[in-house]
């Protein structure tokens, strides 16, 4: 009887002795992990775990088995950063706590930049982001596979290793959000209308610095429109040339393009980047004014001053051009 005893007493012994020894090891015993580090698709946890450094030991895999959460890894890219329990790890890799990638759109970009801007990053390559391209299914016109327009600026956060559709879908996707097709686009009349004001909301977002002034350089460009007049916009010849490059030049005005307001009458072929809300709203709602003409001021902030008449244009450049900052 006493034998049995002992031996019961022993038993348990060994058991909480083993229960401590579990608990130190799963949930307050730190390993170091600092690395970037991927959980791929397909790939099984033990492949992972020797990719990241941990040895699988017998508390380990009686973790698995009590917590089941080896089948609740979620695949993705994880920044770790600094030492973790075996717990605390899990949970990470359990939740999705994904290393992110912020990709910030500035308004009036074209879609080339955001292009590179996205291979810069990792992101995408030059023939997926064609491919995607050919591939997408968009309500709104996209004249000769043309997205210009449609990558609507905004600061987004994709996980690393992001699919590149997802990521394109995600940019487009939040334009058809601020625009839905079904407020702006409910036949084709309406959406070539509406694309038309897409093409002069490009102008404006270019031609803009300050966003107050944006219904004001909008009512320009509708006034201009009505009587007849080219739209003479020198941010129309910068997109022919590439906002990046240089300068234009008055030799410049005089290039064959049907992106050249100074040559043709009407708007732009397609939209030259891609402009933001206000913008958009600035040409879908443009001041009432009877301005036909606009310039930068001289005053370093980045205003424009508004006249009615091509002499009162004249007149104020003549006046302010050479004064004193």
């Amino acid at each position: 009887m006493k034998t049995i005893k002992i031996f019961t007493f022993s038993i348990v012994i060994i058991f909480f002795l083993g229960m401590s020894t579990y608990y130190y090891e799963i949930h307050m015993k730190k390993v170091d992990i600092k690395k970037e580090v991927e959980f791929a698709r397909g790939e099984s946890v033990g492949e992972f775990l020797d990719k990241v450094g941990i040895k699988q030991d017998i508390f380990l895999k009686i973790y698995f088995r009590v917590s089941g959460v080896s089948s609740e890894i979620k695949a993705g890219y994880y920044k770790l950063d600094r030492e973790y329990t075996i717990s605390e790890f899990f949970k990470i890799l359990k939740e999705g706590r994904f290393q992110m990638i912020k990709v910030t759109i500035p308004e009036g970009f074209t879609v080339e930049q955001i292009k590179k801007l996205l291979i810069s990053k990792g992101m995408i390559t030059e023939v997926e982001f064609q491919k995607i391209l050919k591939e997408v299914k968009f309500p709104y016109p996209t004249p000769n596979n043309n997205f210009e327009g449609y990558f609507f600026p905004e600061t987004y956060y994709f996980a690393m290793g992001s699919n590149p559709r997802v990521i394109i879908d995600t940019i487009l996707g939040e334009f058809l959000r601020e625009f839905p097709v079904e407020n702006y686009g409910k036949n084709e009349k309406d959406k070539q209308n509406f694309y038309e004001k897409l093409i002069l909301a490009s102008i404006i977002e270019r031609e803009a610095v300050l966003d107050i002034e944006k219904p004001l350089i909008a009512s320009v460009f509708y006034n201009r429109i009505k009587k007849g007049m080219r739209l003479e916009s020198d941010a129309t010849v910068n997109y022919i040339f590439g906002y990046e490059k240089r300068r234009i030049y008055y030799k410049d005005l005089k290039i064959e393009s049907p992106y050249n307001t100074y040559r043709n009458h009407g708007l732009p072929l397609a939209p030259i980047g891609n402009p933001g809300s206000l913008a958009i709203e600035a040409s879908l709602n443009p001041a009432s004014t009877g301005y036909y003409f606009f310039v930068a001021t001289y005053d370093g902030t980045n205003s424009h001053h508004f006249t009615k008449t091509y002499r009162e244009h004249v007149n104020y450049q003549k006046e302010n051009k050479n004064k004193p900052k």
